[in-house]
């Protein structure tokens, strides 16, 4: 039997970059020509700042959370897709003393930035009020801008350790007068680690719900006050708060009985 030998050339290797550079082509190749395109997120030119002038005080049982909408120089709803905000919440124990190590997770409200719940958004501040909180748990809360296409901005943080509610001013009452009201009220009890500083006042018109911010711009110092400028034949709703130093922490107490009263002409 007759053998033939066949003499093998010198073996053809491709460089090892020049390889990795054929195969990356190949892929996107085959990816631009079959499978259906995902999302495309909108690119901004300037990031969306966070949220300012952010605040967190007890209200008796619950919390409230404040900020203000970020301003850029223009139109932040519009010039910068703002959408909405996102807020997340972290549950932790004081004793720990560190509020801040672990950053907020569980999502616990998203609000549009149509926002326009009647008492807890006034111009560009918004509120938010939280009502599942527990007297000695720390709460730490970020406030995250929504941009549209599903992008986060950049969060604000702020913690704060709920305490005891204190006790609520009392026998609240009010004397209608022609487009005014009078309103006297007791201050609270407290006990001695619990130091009164104010009073805070809050009224609505009929149907409209409380306003998150008082009828006052500072703390109240005397038990009483004169309502002036309303409107006759219009009932309005009355409560009283007030306002407690507990070591460094202002808090506000549960708010008093609520009365109606409706100024008329010639009172």
């Amino acid at each position: 039997m007759m053998r033939f030998a066949v003499s093998r050339g010198p073996a053809f290797r491709v460089p090892r970059p020049a390889f990795l550079v054929m195969i990356g082509l190949l892929l996107i190749m085959l990816t631009s020509a079959c499978g259906k395109k995902g999302p495309v997120r909108p690119r901004l030119d300037t990031p969306i700042p966070s949220p300012e002038n952010v605040t967190l005080q007890q209200q008796g049982t619950l919390f409230v959370l404040g900020w203000k909408i970020p301003s850029t120089g223009k139109d932040a709803a519009e010039g910068h897709q703002l959408t909405g905000f996102l807020i997340r919440r972290l549950t932790y124990d004081p004793a720990d003393g560190c509020p801040t190590c672990r950053e907020p997770q569980s999502e616990v409200a998203e609000l549009d930035i149509r926002y326009r719940e009647p008492g807890q958004r006034i111009d560009k501040h918004i509120y938010w009020r939280d009502l599942d909180i527990r007297p000695g748990n720390g709460y730490r809360y970020a406030i995250v801008p929504l941009i549209l296409g599903g992008q986060e901005g950049t969060a604000a943080t702020i913690h704060l350790v709920a305490q005891p509610p204190p006790p609520p001013p009392t026998g609240l009452q009010a004397v209608a007068g022609d487009a005014r009201v009078s309103l006297e009220w007791v201050a609270p009890i407290l006990p001695k680690e619990m130091q009164l500083v104010g009073y805070n006042l809050y009224r609505r018109s009929e149907k409209l719900p409380f306003s998150i911010v008082p009828v006052n711009s500072k703390p109240l110092n005397e038990t009483g006050l004169l309502d002036r400028g309303l409107d006759n034949g219009l009932g309005y709703e009355y409560r009283v708060s007030a306002l407690i130093r507990i070591g460094d922490q202002l808090l506000e107490s549960i708010a008093s009985t609520e009365v109606m009263v409706t100024p008329r002409e010639g009172l």
